[in-house]
Parts: C-alpha cells; structure tokens; sequence
C-alpha cells in the first residue's frame, strides 16, 4: 500500500482518531459515573466537554494537513463522522459493562435523586416532573444499560455529524495557509 491510500483512508484514519476521541468519551461518561460518589469527579466533566470539539478541530485539521489540502468536504464529514462513531462505539461499551456490572442501579439512582430536586423546588411544574420521573421508576421503565449505551452512541455520532460537518466547512474555508504549513 503506498502513503497516498493510506492517507487518503478516511475509515481507517476515523478508526484510529475515533480511539483517542473514545478515550475523552470514556472520560466523560466515568466523571458522570464516580461523581455519584466523588464529588470531586465532576470537575473533569466541563473540561473533557470542552475538549471533545477541540480535539474534533486538531484531528480533522491535521488529516488535511496530512491531504495536502487536498480532502473534499465529504471527505472531511465523513472522517468526522468515523470519529465519533469509533469514539461513541468505545463509550458505548464502556458505559454498559458499568451499568451491567459495576454500578447496576446507578441510572435508577440518579432518577431518584432527579425526582427528589424537582419535589424540593416546590413549582407546580417541577412537582409534575417529580412526580412524572417517580412514575418511570415505580413502573420499572428506568433504562437498561444497553439502553443507555445505545443512546450514548447515537447521541455521540449525531452530535458529531452536526460538529464534523462545522468543522469541515471551517477547515476548507480556512485552507492551507503558508504559515499553517509544516
């Protein structure tokens, strides 16, 4: 295989940028999990939040880079997409073998303390939402883990879509300048 087919791989270079996005992925998701014990857990979701587009800019930046300038705008998508699709897969695992395994009513326990802040706020409105989410618990509909995955992965790769597709249109407005180049 010659350097041109392997740069100009979208899918495989979405594979292996998807990897080190799934690793900022699984970071959130387990700030989320531990921060119902550590308290001090949560202070890592804001920042891997924010560097999840930022890491999505540097990966589809570099990969034109890598193009020479070269990468249509599909292209561009379509690795941004292979990003979030691999990261969210990586997520996605590892949010069900948490919630099967690890902490198996962490999702009924957080719909209980959800119920508990919308009683406590005293609104008409919130004590419906109260009594709304005690509902979903008392009928046994709290999701299951592989619920909870899938809508994580579906979730990570719509909401990449919508930011790969930004980006892409960005990065090939911006182009090759003289002193972007290395």
């Amino acid at each position: 295989m010659n350097k041109n087919s392997a740069t100009n791989n979208v899918y495989r270079r979405g594979a292996s940028d998807g990897a080190v996005m799934g690793v900022v992925l699984c970071g959130i998701f387990a700030s989320w999990a531990l921060s119902m014990r550590v308290s001090a857990a949560s202070l890592a979701f804001p920042l891997l939040c924010v560097a999840v587009p930022v890491l999505a800019y540097v990966q589809l930046r570099r990969a034109y880079r890598a193009d020479g300038g070269m990468s249509t705008f599909p292209m561009l998508w379509m690795h941004g997409i292979c990003i979030f699709f691999f990261g969210s897969l990586l997520m996605a695992a590892l949010a069900i073998v948490w919630l099967r395994w690890c902490e198996p009513g962490l999702v009924g326990e957080s719909l209980s303390q959800a119920a508990d802040v919308y009683a406590s706020l005293g609104s008409p409105e919130a004590r419906a939402m109260a009594a709304d989410v005690r509902a979903v618990i008392d009928r046994g509909l709290v999701p299951r883990p592989v619920d909870v995955g899938l809508a994580l992965l579906w979730g990570g790769v719509f909401s990449g879509s919508i930011l790969s597709m930004i980006f892409a249109v960005v990065i090939r407005a911006v182009g090759l300048r003289p002193h972007n180049k290395r």
